[in-house]
């Protein structure tokens, strides 16, 4: 008998895990670099097991809601994103 994990990882490729913050773990993880983290939800800490133990990777995907672009000024996010690709 296939576990219900199985079942949900086969028919369903994506995993909504709802909207998270971005946490600084350490401001200094080698070479004075800051070293981030997204948690997951401890509600579905049954699937993070199986998927940890079967060793599965998994592909992470970003979206940010529009609700959240619209705190940064159009000029501000375009210079710092330009300031970021040039080094």
């Amino acid at each position: 008998m296939k576990s219900i994990y199985e079942l949900m990882v086969k028919t369903s490729k994506f995993i909504d895990v709802g909207e998270r913050n971005i946490v600084m773990v350490t401001r200094n993880y080698g070479r004075g670099k800051p070293r981030f983290s997204i948690n997951l939800p401890i509600e579905r800490n049954d699937l993070w097991q199986w998927l940890w133990e079967r060793k599965i990777k998994v592909r992470v995907f970003i979206e940010i809601p529009e609700e959240e672009l619209g705190k940064l000024g159009e000029e501000e996010s375009v210079e710092k994103f330009k300031g970021r690709a040039q080094k």
